[in-house]
């Protein structure tokens, strides 16, 4: 009997990466069809439920329809996945169990789901409830019947709903001649209600809602929606609907009031216990307002200064929030309350009390963690933390963080471990304000801008290569437009990296390789950049708005870096060089200086089937260009693609550029497979289809392909096709051709769990690749080669990528 054979670098990994996983997925096939034969004997499994509608004429939007009732059907049945049930098998096979803790509790806990059966469904009142539903939407003459269908321990519920045409708005009416809406106009214009909207409940309350808080904004405080009444007439024929709004009767006084804003008093160190000794003398008068501070841990006007509510002014329900958003923007506070009380002396002004509860001023944390990063490299990781939230009593927030970190990445396609080890300090000083020789133009009234003042250093060893070392010092400014977008601006971006000690083997390799010789010198990155980001996913004042929707079908998330390095110090030094290897560079504190600019963009976009699927897709594209001073980006400005966070199906960074391959490399130096492809230009892509299996257990398929390129031809890249009898690749140097660049995409697949902890997420996506851009043109589909049943195809193909967190 053959001995199977086993690389010698791997063996515990060998036998973790794929046999469990195997094992795994077999059984959780296996699951679903034999967790039927664990329901007891005299009990029925509820396996779901069917909605039919029926109208004798067309009825719109039949799949809102749809999901409305399906939203509201009650019980649901346990989740399946192709048809089974794994929530129901962990669940039977872990057993009666009592402990809160221990590995059986967690199976039936927390992979497992309790049965529904069908004495738990009640099928007559969730269709009653259903009929109320619909006419809630309009669909005043709806009628839903239920039908329970049993064959053998399975049941399902059949949920007809017969319709008719649904009632519309045809007029709208508010009050008029009401001192409440003398504003009529400016209420009316961002109502939720339109004509020819088809009548719905929810609308109509949280229209009353809104109306309460642009009453609010005109100074009615004690004004409640509760007062407010919708008269509906559908009695006007053709199906519509006259909607009148009017006040209940015996609305109070003060509910009709307009207030002022009287006293306002900040309590910034206030604490229960201390509520009772406040006394009279500790107060001081500061910009209008009373301060109250024995403690005098801030300066007044820092607090006072972010305030929107002023003494006087007509009390306004945003000025409230943005003084609540503002106050806790400054980070100094753990608790931000404001409580209003009517005046003795005028009763038509409110007093103010701003309590103010801070976190405590100093703080130590320390994080042990298992890193995981887009370079394939995982490991554990410390990192200590020192915080002081009010620095210079000015509510500014002072870091210093050390971080360590040991890294390998576990990847059957490098022939040893590439490990890494990871030092770092940076102190860092962040101001809840503009902080400027000029003054900066600030239009947002509800966000604080900040800023940023960052210097730090970190030493990164590729063990068995090179030690790089590099500081930094960062000055910039970071604001929110709103809840979407947030803008970075760094005029003073300060970099100075430094190539420490190298190995023999990596000696020989740069010699060979001027580019990448010329990438990790020691030089210094001075510059500027800009980072603009949009993610609609923050976007408040869309999801604070009612919707039919329970939920938004789409989001998207898009951030813009650009950078620019060099050209001053270049402008400045009246230095003009060709980009050429054997040109003098300009030295400033005897090192050169970087000079490039650099652009890149990530778009991703989230589309939900429903509560529990989603297609999530990502495009990255990059693009860097060195000049002047330099010949190439340094090395912690290039691209690099494949691994955990990039294309899954490739190890790390070992994809290109263009169709080279650094296996195929003839040269004996180049055999050290040092994998760490960079270059100049970037194009990625991700698609992936998630979906629940159960509770915590997320899955998910995905295809991913991308690809690096120069701008420059690198002599040094000399790739080598796998088949020597064809003619090489059209650009073995991996030069970027606009009339090629597609063709020489690296694709891969695959298939991943995901465990939500909640607190964090750990994922393993396995993948192997389906087009291999190294190939000769014409040959680099690889579908002919995959052989799940082939030990060879899968050592050399299949990669698990442990990570911690979605990959976007």
């Amino acid at each position: 009997m053959q001995k199977r054979k086993t690389n010698p670098v791997y063996p515990l990994f060998s036998a973790f990466q794929y046999r469990p996983l195997r094992y795994f997925l077999f059984a959780l096939l296996m699951t679903g069809c034999t967790a039927m034969k664990y329901v007891p004997e005299n009990e029925v499994l509820y396996t779901g439920y069917e909605i039919k509608i029926k109208s004798k004429k067309r009825i719109k939007s039949k799949s809102r329809i749809n999901e409305l009732m399906d939203q509201n059907v009650s019980p649901k049945p346990n989740s399946s996945i192709f048809g089974m049930r794994p929530g129901l098998w962990f669940y039977y096979k872990a057993g009666p169990t009592t402990r809160k803790k221990g590995f059986r509790s967690f199976v039936k806990n927390k992979l497992g789901q309790v049965p529904i059966y069908m004495r738990d469904v009640d099928a007559e009142k969730t269709a009653t409830l259903l009929k109320g539903h619909l006419v809630n939407n309009g669909f005043f003459q709806a009628e839903v019947k239920s039908e329970v269908k049993v064959n053998g321990k399975k049941g399902k519920v059949i949920y007809t709903a017969f319709l008719h045409r649904p009632y519309r708005l045809r007029n709208i009416d508010y009050p008029k001649n009401n001192t409440l809406f003398a504003n009529i106009d400016s209420i009316k214009q961002n109502s939720y209600l339109k004509q020819r909207q088809r009548y719905n409940l929810e609308r109509l309350q949280a229209e009353q809602t809104r109306i309460e808080q642009e009453l609010e904004n005109y100074g009615y405080f004690f004004f409640d929606d509760r007062h407010l009444l919708f008269e509906a007439d559908s009695t006007v024929g053709d199906k519509k609907v006259d909607l009148l709004l009017t006040l209940e009767n015996g609305v109070p006084k003060k509910a009709k009031r307009i207030y002022r804003l009287g006293e306002i008093s900040v309590f910034p160190d206030y604490t229960i216990s201390r509520d009772s000794l406040i006394r009279a003398t500790d107060t001081l008068k500061v910009l209008g307002y009373n301060y109250i501070d024995r403690q005098k841990n801030y300066r007044p006007e820092i607090i006072t200064k972010v305030i929107n509510l002023k003494k006087g002014n007509i009390y306004r329900r945003e000025d409230r929030e943005f003084t609540l958003s503002h106050l806790m923007s400054l980070g100094s506070f753990k608790f931000v309350d404001i409580k209003f009380i009517e005046s003795r002396q005028d009763s038509a002004l409110l007093n103010a009390n701003i309590y103010l509860t801070p976190y405590l001023k100093k703080s130590i944390r320390a994080d042990l963690q298992a890193t995981s990063k887009s370079n394939n490299f995982v490991g554990p990781g410390l990192t200590l933390k020192f915080t002081n939230r009010n620095f210079l009593r000015g509510s500014e927030r002072s870091d210093i963080t050390l971080t360590s970190g040991y890294e390998v990445q576990i990847s059957r396609k490098t022939p040893q471990p590439l490990n890494a080890l990871e030092l770092g300090v940076e102190s860092g000083l962040s101001v809840p304000r503009f902080i400027s020789p000029f003054d900066i133009y600030y239009p947002t009234r509800k966000y604080l801008p900040s800023t940023d003042i960052k210097l730090g250093f970190r030493l990164q060893q590729r063990i068995g290569y090179f030690r790089l070392n590099s500081f930094n010092l960062a000055y910039g400014y970071t604001w929110r437009e709103n809840t979407m977008k947030t803008h970075e601006l760094y005029p003073i971006d300060i970099s100075y990296m430094k190539l420490g000690h190298t190995s023999p083997k990596f000696d020989t390799l740069i010699n060979k390789n001027p580019f990448l010789a010329r990438s990790l010198e020691n030089q210094f990155i001075m510059g500027a950049r800009y980072t603009y980001t949009l993610n609609t996913q923050m976007n408040q004042e869309r999801t604070e708005k009612f919707r039919e929707q329970r939920f938004e079908r789409s989001n998207f998330y898009f951030s813009a870096k650009v950078e620019s390095a060099g050209n001053l110090v270049q402008l400045l030094r009246g230095g003009e060089f060709d980009n050429d290897l054997d040109n003098e560079r300009l030295n400033i504190f005897g090192s050169a200086y970087a000079q490039f600019v650099r652009g890149e963009a990530d778009f991703r976009y989230y589309w939900k089937l429903d509560k529990s699927n989603m297609i999530a897709s990502r495009i990255i594209a990059g693009t860097g260009y060195a000049f002047g001073n330099s010949i190439t980006m340094p090395y912690i400005r290039q691209f690099s693609t494949g691994g955990s966070n990039s294309v899954r199906a490739f190890p790390a960074r070992s994809i290109g550029p263009g169709t080279y391959y650094v296996k195929n490399d003839n040269s004996n130096e180049n055999k050290i497979l040092f994998i760490d492809q960079r270059g100049d230009i970037k194009l990625e892509g991700s698609t992936e289809f998630r979906f629940d299996i159960v509770k915590m257990l997320k899955g998910a398929i995905f295809v991913d392909a991308g690809n690096i390129w120069l701008w420059r031809e690198n002599n040094a890249l000399a790739g080598t096709p796998e088949q020597p009898t064809v003619d090489p690749a059209p650009n073995p140097h991996g030069r970027f051709d606009r009339d090629t660049f597609l063709n020489e995409l690296a694709v891969g697949t695959g298939f991943g769990t995901r465990f939500d902890f909640n607190f964090f997420v750990l994922r393993l996506d396995l993948a192997f690749p389906i087009r291999k851009p190294w190939l000769p043109d014409g040959q680099r589909w690889v579908f002919d080669e995959i052989a799940f049943g082939s030990s060879r195809w899968r050592a050399e193909n299949l990669i698990l990528n442990i990570a911690i967190g979605y990959p976007f």
